[in-house]
């Protein structure tokens, strides 16, 4: 398999948004509750080191272990694209796709594992632009194909309790992608 093209993307995206968060600001809230910018950041890493650890064969304990580790050390920007690139690099196998990964939120193929990442990549890409005050707007094709991925599975998203308070219904299916996509995800731009 070559390099997913998504993937590259949104980690390219995050991590243009990372480059930009100043020495005073990492310590500023995100939109996720509870977390400064430097907590949003690692928060990315661990998911990429988890992520590339299970592509490669780790178990869900091995995952576990990787989210309570501080993956950002004295240089945040350079730990933040090495995760990527390693996260990168793990899903380029052949058969990446279809293996089963043991991820903490149960068994899955690959292909979905790989949705997840994208879509963690670009939901977090704005609450750091929001954070840290650039701009906001996201890649329009990445946007739509997070949405088509992820739509159909709101419901049970909100149900979860781990994207905040989940969709406002506040938004109309009229409404920009990007902000149904947000809202979906417990964000109000």
């Amino acid at each position: 398999m070559a390099v997913p093209p998504s993937l590259d993307r949104a980690g390219n995206g995050f991590s243009s948004v990372v480059r930009l968060v100043g020495d005073d600001q990492w310590a500023l809230p995100t939109p996720c509750d509870g977390w400064t910018v430097r907590e949003l950041v690692g928060h990315v890493a661990a998911g990429s080191r988890m992520a590339a650890a299970l592509a490669a064969g780790g178990t869900r304990n091995d995952a576990i272990a990787l989210l309570g580790v501080d993956h950002l050390g004295d240089d945040p920007v350079a730990a933040v694209e090495a995760a990527l690139t390693a996260q990168l690099e793990a899903f380029s196998r052949d058969d990446v796709a279809t293996s089963v990964f043991h991820h903490p939120a149960g068994d899955m193929p690959g292909a979905q594992v790989l949705r997840f990442r994208v879509a963690d990549l670009l939901v977090h890409r704005w609450d750091l632009a929001r954070a840290i005050g650039v701009d906001e707007t996201l890649d329009a094709d990445l946007v739509h194909e997070v949405w088509e991925g992820l739509s159909p599975i709101i419901p049970m998203m909100a149900a979860s309790g781990v994207f905040g308070s989940g969709p406002s219904g506040d938004v109309t299916d009229d409404a920009p992608v990007q902000t149904r996509l947000l809202d979906a995800m417990g964000r109000r731009p």
